[in-house]
């Protein structure tokens, strides 16, 4: 019973910074980087394989649903990249945060008595337990969210460096 008081008291205190981030990366940053993510799939996956007259022939025209518009993709790119950059960034805070939280706990140790110092013990690694712990949880995330940017990357990459062989005049390897 006292473990749980300790971890509620630390979650009204700097633990809370902690919390919020991951509260952040759950319900904002990571449903934004799939969403991204998808929406990009959904335009390069049908054509950065397709003949190249036809993949011109689709960035030229309006075709309609099939049209590509690559500045749009850009678009997307570059937002994916951004928010996919503030999930990693945010992941390496949550260490750092935790020991912080350890350390600004152990500096509250004044009286050295036994039960105090194991009680401030205690109080001070609830912050690391809670860093640890988001960090290793959203660096599983990140194993399957970066997949997704990385396939994205090299199949924009791969578009771009197509069209840029034929419109330089050198031969299509696709």
């Amino acid at each position: 019973m006292a473990l749980l008081n300790i971890i509620l008291r630390n979650l009204m205190g700097f633990d809370m910074l902690i919390f919020i981030l991951a509260a952040v990366n759950i319900l904002f940053i990571i449903p934004k980087i799939n969403k991204y993510a998808v929406k990009i799939k959904q335009q390069l996956s049908p054509t950065v394989y397709k003949p190249l007259e036809a993949l011109l022939k689709l960035i030229r025209e309006d075709a309609g649903d099939q049209s590509i518009d690559l500045h749009q993709i850009r678009t997307l790119k570059d937002r994916q990249s951004f928010y996919y950059h503030l999930f990693i960034n945010i992941n390496a805070i949550f260490p750092l945060l935790g020991i912080l939280g350890t350390v600004i706990s152990l500096l509250r140790v004044t009286d050295l008595t036994n039960s105090l110092i194991v009680i401030n013990f205690t109080t001070a690694l609830t912050s690391t337990l809670w860093g640890l712990i988001f960090a290793i949880g959203f660096k599983t995330v990140d194993g399957v969210i970066g997949a997704k940017v990385e396939e994205n990357e090299a199949d924009f990459n791969l578009l771009i460096n197509r069209i840029d062989h034929i419109t330089k005049g050198d031969v299509d390897e696709a």
